[in-house]
């Protein structure tokens, strides 16, 4: 799971004297891993903030606007068309070299100045979309970004970077992947206590106390305690609900969240700073107290996401006296949501049982940022200090008082791990001797509250952490990595010997090569897909291994072909070239009654955007047979036309067996179903089974010396059913005696003088003996027996 941190932010916890660039490399090696580094202020360059002062109507275009527009030492006429645009209005001018979108599509361009229907303009006024800042400000399809509206507490002044305005100067947002197990670390406060750990610095967070109040608190009922171990609630009355302030919202912009309304805005902020979800509902639409409980069958909520969810009686829900009003940490009702009409509102902070939480979303198919954190495993501990931190913002953003006291409900009293292991464990796993208070150093910074007894080293695991420390042996890592894995000397613990790469991934490797040096384009795709998918291609999906618990529909049934997953990247791809020369080598899954699947290598071909692609297709194939060392001359390689199919086109789809196995099929896909995936033109594919194919590849290479004798050649000409194929005549021509040295096609003719359904084939056919110059004699009889052979093999008539 990735986070976006803003390292301004992240210094209000932790101090830092390190540029971005150098906290990314040092934290990296010792714990969470930023993976890239932005800059959101380079993307606002040669971007200021403007003051409409006078507007004009443009004289050649009634939807466009003359804005004289103040930029401090100059003033610009800017041509518009934003529907918003007014006098005295502050907005985001893009002068030329701005990077922009325009209309918040396509790719980002270098502004230049521009003559629009006869007016110069030297700039523009930018929508926010047109610069990247949607996310900061939302805004309706053909609005500029109206500075004054987004941002009343700002101090204007024409000509200011607009990157100084907003305060993005001087910060940098970290792309940082935390792994699964450490949940805490996906906070910012978080991400701080990590930093100060790994790079020995002072941890500054300041822990929020929940205030203390007296009266009636919020009725709380919990019906399933192993489900909702520790359920908090506080009701703040006299709130007043509108846009929040800059600074909450850049920080949430930053971190790629969109700003809703001052009160939503603070529990997606502390779920940022804390990584403890939080929601609240607006107290006027709850009908009683809040009751955590199984929904009952049939049961429905109409979610914050506008869609109607119907609920089973294994499912976690809050309700209050009469229905659901949230799916138990996933997402809140729209009824009991926040509207610009709430005053009073209570705050829910809690924590809940992360397999109950991962089942219920994977049913529902409904996803959200708590569900995530919920479902990897939160201590009970956590949402006291959220829920303090919450209030405080409430009341210092939105304003309103704490109505009574703070309802907390515990299904027992938190118990914190511990546990114990000595230094020379320690030294013994890592590989380096480490002295023992460094250990304790090291684990103290970590939060771990430390005792020693002699080599003993006794360990209180921190809240934050109860989830993934485990063990006695989790201490060795926690020390080894902020030690620094780099630190430690790489040693070959004994002599290895190389051992024989497995045969079949030889041979897949060289597939790859052989089928990139033939042009090909590799492809890489899912082994799970949708059922519309294989429907699409007219393949049966009852007759295929299906997930009990699959992620999404499009992953829910482990494939038996690789040609559907061909087709629809095709498909993807076929806007961004003309010609189509895709493969891919992966592995297929046919059921078993009992047991794993049966896993099986094949290879699938796609080719489009050329004529007579199969044709093409069938080159490919012979290619690989030729380059895998499988020669006809060695085995017995036939093609076989394809009995009737509703994938495969009639008529132009074969099959290549080598000693009677089937090793490839090739040809065209029905018409019907290309067109079902808008390609255009003849699709062929190819299917390639591997695991038989590789037993007769070899990478043995027989030559034969250049005879000295003379070659005897002929031509020979015969008409044959327009459905024989060439191979199988040269392969006969060839059979018929081992003196023909070669058969080579040089045309075939239909029409005039070939009955119908008849074709004249014409092939050169060369003789050699390796002993001896063959006599003219001895050719002749050659050939009498090549043409028996035709008549008997194909009914083959001779033409003169």
């Amino acid at each position: 799971m990735n986070s976006l941190v803003s390292y301004d932010w992240l210094k209000h916890y932790v101090k830092l004297a390190e540029t971005p660039e150098e906290f990314s490399e040092r934290v990296s090696l010792s714990g969470p891993a930023v993976e890239r580094i932005m800059h959101p202020a380079e993307m606002l360059n040669n971007i200021v903030v403007g003051h409409v002062i006078e507007l004009k109507k443009h004289p050649k275009a009634d939807k466009l606007q003359l804005a004289v527009t103040d930029l401090g030492k100059k003033k610009l006429t800017l041509v518009c068309g934003g529907k918003n645009l007014k006098e005295d209005q502050w907005v985001a001018v893009a002068l030329p070299g701005a990077m922009i979108r325009w209309h918040g599509e396509g790719d980002l361009v270098k502004l230049e100045t521009a003559e629009i229907r006869g007016v110069k303009s030297e700039g523009m006024i930018a929508a926010a979309d047109e610069i990247g800042l949607q996310d900061a400000f939302p805004h309706e399809e053909g609005d500029i970004l109206d500075l004054g509206v987004y941002i009343p507490e700002m101090k204007m002044k024409p000509g200011t970077l607009l990157a100084n305005a907003l305060a993005y100067l001087g910060d940098a947002v970290l792309d940082i992947e935390v792994t699964s197990n450490r949940p805490d670390a996906m906070g910012m406060v978080g991400m701080a206590r990590e930093a100060a750990a790994i790079l020995d610095r002072e941890f500054i967070w300041k822990v929020d106390k929940l205030p203390k109040s007296t009266g009636k608190k919020v009725s709380v009922k919990v019906a399933a305690p192993k489900l909702c171990p520790r359920y908090m609630a506080a009701k703040i009355e006299g709130v007043k609900v509108g846009p929040s302030p800059w600074w909450l919202r850049k920080r949430l912009a930053l971190a790629g969240l969109n700003s809703i309304n001052n009160i939503v805005d603070i529990t997606n902020y502390v779920l940022l700073e804390l990584a403890q979800p939080l929601h609240a509902f607006d107290f006027g639409t709850v009908n009683g107290g809040i009751n955590i409980r199984l929904a009952r069958a049939g049961e429905k909520i109409k979610a914050l996401d506008g869609k109607n969810y119907k609920l089973e009686d294994t499912m976690l829900v809050i309700a209050d006296d009469k229905k659901p009003i949230a799916v138990a940490g996933i997402m809140g009702g729209e009824e009991t949501g926040i509207t610009d009409k709430t005053t009073s509102i209570i705050l829910e902070a809690a924590s809940f049982d992360s397999v109950s939480i991962r089942k219920t979303s994977r049913k529902l198919n409904l996803l959200s940022d708590s569900q995530q954190l919920f479902e990897k495993g939160l201590s009970t501990e956590a949402p006291q200090f959220a829920l303090a931190r919450a209030i405080e913002l409430v009341i210092e953003v939105a304003g309103g008082k704490l109505a009574g006291a703070i309802t907390d409900v515990q299904a027992e009293k938190y118990k914190p791990k511990k546990f114990s292991i000595t230094s020379d464990e320690i030294n013994s796993l890592i590989g380096v001797t480490l002295l023992q208070k460094d250990m304790v150093a090291i684990l103290n910074r970590l939060g771990f509250k430390t005792t020693t007894s002699g080599k003993k080293i006794n360990a209180i695991v921190p809240w934050w952490r109860d989830h993934d420390i485990e063990m006695a042996r989790d201490l060795v890592e926690e020390v080894a990595r902020v030690y620094g894995y780099a630190n430690i000397p790489g040693v070959v613990p004994m002599d290895l010997a190389t051992r024989p790469m497995d045969p079949e991934l030889v041979w897949e490797d060289r597939l790859r090569e052989v089928a990139k040096g033939a042009g090909m384009t590799e492809t890489y795709s899912y082994s799970f897909v949708s059922e519309n998918l294989l429907k699409k291609a007219d393949y049966n999906p009852t007759e295929m291994l299906h997930l009990q618990n699959p992620l999404t529909k499009d992953l829910e049934i482990m494939r038996t072909t690789l040609l559907p997953s061909l087709l629809q990247i095709a498909n993807e791809n076929k806007e961004r070239e003309s010609e189509l020369r895709l493969f891919e080598v992966a592995n297929v899954y046919y059921p078993r009654a009992k047991d794993l699947p049966d896993e099986q290598l094949e290879l699938g071909a796609l080719f489009n955007g050329m004529p007579e692609a199969w044709k093409v297709a069938k080159g490919f194939v012979e290619h690989i047979l030729l380059e895998l060392g499988i020669r006809d001359s060695e085995l017995g390689i036939s093609w076989r036309r394809l009995s009737k199919d509703s994938f495969w086109h009639a008529g132009r789809t074969v099959q290549a067996f080598v000693n009677e196995e089937l090793v490839a099929t090739v040809g065209e896909v029905s018409p019907k179903i290309a067109a079902r995936f808008k390609l255009e033109g003849p699709v062929a594919l190819v299917d390639m089974p591997l695991e038989i194919l590789f037993k007769f590849a070899t990478t043995t290479k027989r030559c034969t010396p250049v005879s000295e004798f003379p070659v005897a050649k002929r031509d020979l000409a015969v008409v044959v059913d327009s459905r024989v194929e060439f191979d199988d005549i040269a392969r006969e021509i060839q059979r018929s005696d081992e003196l023909v040295s070669s058969v080579q096609w040089f045309d075939t003719f239909k029409g005039k003088g070939v009955p119908a359904g008849k074709k004249s084939v014409a092939m050169h056919i060369e003789c050699l003996s390796p002993e001896r110059t063959l006599e003219s004699k001895e050719v002749d009889g050659l050939m009498n027996k090549v043409q028996l052979r035709l008549k008997e093999k194909f009914k083959a008539e001779i033409r003169s």
